[in-house]
């Protein structure tokens, strides 16, 4: 199995027809054709459904599709580790972490850099799955709420303060903070489960021997204070604010404010783990000085 013919399967994958693939992978369209059959030979099943004058895929070709994937992408990875040990100035890392950590945290700090340091490639994923990614090799380097599992190399990079997000009229506008009892009274937009924030928080009302009630539930930071911003409850997340709304801290009894912490995990084996390591210094550094 060639990886060319690979690529070439999923460029007309990705494109959705052999025309368009053959332009993408810039292969004659009756020479990326035989070689697709090439493939099917090979594997002994057809891909496609070509009845229809479209190369749809078969059910074999839906199963193959995650394979080639795989393959093409653990080839490309042992590509740019080979370049990175003869090369260590072109040295190219991937970061997981979550969205709201990308775009309030990572990119400011990418931002910040020069290019003495590592090239970083960055991948949104929730704060559940960023080590799964890194145990599995599909980052090197996971930034993440979770705390970390003990077979990952780990930093705690910095604790990142929760807010209670209010549109201007709220009568906590003029206000600092407010305590857990306090926010037990308002109706609270909340991320899901999985993320830092309400995790901390849901911990921080049980030891207050409180509860809350949920106007709305959703995954996207973003989304949760845009429903703050028109007026279907209190927004409590970790973000940086938006649409005008107004942050104030959660003070959460003799634990102080209410926090969020953020680590920093890798492989200890990994070929770059200095590298790594490094990096993670430097984001710790930004982090702490910027919350």
């Amino acid at each position: 199995m060639e990886l060319r013919h690979l690529r070439y399967f999923l460029a007309v994958v990705d494109e959705g027809s052999i025309t368009r693939g053959a332009h993408t992978v810039r292969v004659a369209q009756p020479s990326l054709s035989r070689q697709l059959r090439q493939l099917e030979e090979e594997i002994g099943e057809p891909l496609f459904d070509r009845s229809s004058g479209r190369a749809r895929l078969t059910v074999a070709g839906q199963v193959f599709v995650p394979l080639a994937r795989d393959l093409v992408g653990r080839a490309d990875r042992a590509s740019a580790i080979m370049r990175g040990l003869a090369d260590p100035d072109h040295v190219r890392l991937r970061l997981a972490a979550p969205e709201t950590t990308v775009a309030d945290v990572i990119a400011p700090f990418l931002a910040s850099l020069t290019a003495a340091v590592p090239l970083v490639d960055v991948q949104e994923a929730l704060p559940a799955a960023v080590y799964a990614q890194v145990l599995a090799g599909a980052a090197d380097v996971g930034v993440s709420s979770v705390p970390p599992p003990r077979d990952l190399s780990s930093r705690l990079i910095v604790h990142f303060p929760i807010w209670a997000y209010v549109r201007p009229e709220h009568r906590w506008a003029r206000r600092r903070s407010v305590s857990i009892t306090d926010l037990a009274e308002e109706r609270l937009v909340l991320l899901g489960p999985e993320h830092g924030s309400r995790r901390q928080l849901d911990a921080a009302m049980a030891d207050a021997g409180t509860s809350y009630a949920i106007a709305a539930e959703t995954n996207v930071p973003q989304v949760a204070q845009a429903f703050a911003a028109s007026g279907r409850g209190v927004a409590v997340v970790s973000d940086d604010s938006r649409y005008g709304l107004h942050g104030v801290r959660i003070r959460a009894g003799g634990s102080g404010e209410l926090r969020v912490p953020l680590f920093g995990t890798w492989d200890a084996s990994h070929y770059e783990a200095d590298a790594i390591a490094a990096l993670i210094d430097e984001l710790t550094a930004y982090a702490q000085e910027r919350y």
